[in-house]
């Protein structure tokens, strides 16, 4: 119900931004609206728009700094992208060995965090009038991750954090709020919004298991509402990490402006429709991210999009279930984005 409060609260300013914004530019019909406007414009639930907005993530070679900045803007005008989602790079250092070293798990203030914003306040300074601007965020299980390294068997990770509950939480906490000074940062410098990625739910990885329920779900579900709180738009994504859910219901209690789920579920697909009646807000996705769009041909991929749009819920954003490839051609994502832009007009649906 909160949630769909404050959406109702963005629309309602949101249609007074779009008509100030219109009013100012005059009544030519060679003034384009930005990436901005349009997605303000989608957002309202009034408005009957048959544009469909669309936008794919990759990784860039170089992670941070000017270089990555200049990559995302790059990448945002070369793909005609709605808006620009930046990639979360900054890594927290190993300092988990053992159970006993959860007591050492710090929380990380703004200044740690520097590195990252400063590459989201370049991209902020250059992009914010143009498009929304929205910072990865990784979940707290993630940086538990981090704090491991790399090479720690599923098994023994998760004898680790269950060796002493009281050390574990304390570890948690102290991520997730290292979390809000980075969110609370990122605002600072610039962005509008987040992309929040939720992590663990999966099968594969703790789903079921106690971890999962006394410790997971509860500093993950924190960060959203974070998140949330301070920002006008927050994208929640559902990851699979390689794996799938039993569903994906359990997760409509987080709040955001838009889910984004995955696209497989024990035995299926997720049903695009279902996702936005339980949610009860915006759909993003549809795509694989490992399939048509990144290895296809651009007949599959638009054939790919077809079959998403003619099954989506009426306020849809195209995109991926996650990532694409770095390698992914640039040329080929813009024509699937542009393609999903007219789509419903060239298709002679508006899915009303």
């Amino acid at each position: 119900m909160k949630s769909l409060v404050k959406n109702l609260f963005v629309a309602t300013a949101i249609v007074a931004t779009f008509a100030s914004c219109n009013a100012q530019a005059g009544s030519s019909a060679d003034v384009q609206p930005t990436k901005r406007q349009l997605l303000q414009q989608f957002l309202n639930p009034q408005d009957k728009s048959d544009y469909v907005p669309a936008a794919f993530f990759l990784h860039f070679a170089d992670k941070l700094g000017d270089k990555a900045a200049q990559s995302h803007i790059q990448y945002f005008r070369a793909t005609n992208m709605d808006f620009v989602k930046i990639q979360y790079e900054q890594v927290v250092p190993v300092t988990v060995k053992e159970p006993a070293d959860l007591a050492k798990v710090p929380v990380y203030d703004q200044e740690y965090w520097k590195p990252q914003v400063e590459t989201i306040r370049q991209i902020a300074d250059s992009l914010r009038g143009e498009a929304f601007i929205l910072p990865t965020v990784y979940s707290p299980l993630a940086l538990i991750h981090q704090s491991v390294g790399r090479g720690v068997s599923h098994d023994d990770f998760l004898k680790l954090l269950t060796a002493d509950p009281a050390l574990t939480e304390q570890a948690f906490a102290n991520l997730e709020k290292s979390i809000e000074n980075y969110i609370a940062a990122a605002r600072q410098a610039g962005a509008d919004g987040f992309y929040v990625s939720s992590q663990g739910g999966d099968n594969k990885s703790l789903a079921g298991t106690t971890l999962w329920k006394d410790f997971v779900r509860k500093y993950d579900k924190k960060v959203s509402e974070y998140a949330y709180s301070v920002s006008d738009l927050t994208i929640l994504h559902v990851c699979d990490y390689g794996s799938s859910y039993s569903d994906l219901d359990s997760y409509a209690d987080y709040p955001s402006t838009i889910i984004n789920p995955p696209i497989h579920l024990e035995g299926g697909e997720v049903d695009l429709r279902h996702i936005a009646e339980v949610f009860k807000r915006p759909v993003f996705g549809g795509l694989d991210r490992l399939g048509s769009i990144a290895k296809g041909s651009l007949a599959d991929a638009k054939a790919e999009v077809d079959r998403v749009l003619q099954n989506a819920p009426e306020q849809f954003i195209l995109g991926a279930d996650c990532t694409v490839p770095s390698e992914t051609d640039y040329g080929k994502l813009r024509a699937i984005i542009d393609y999903a832009h007219s789509w419903r007009r060239t298709h002679g649906t508006n899915n009303n």
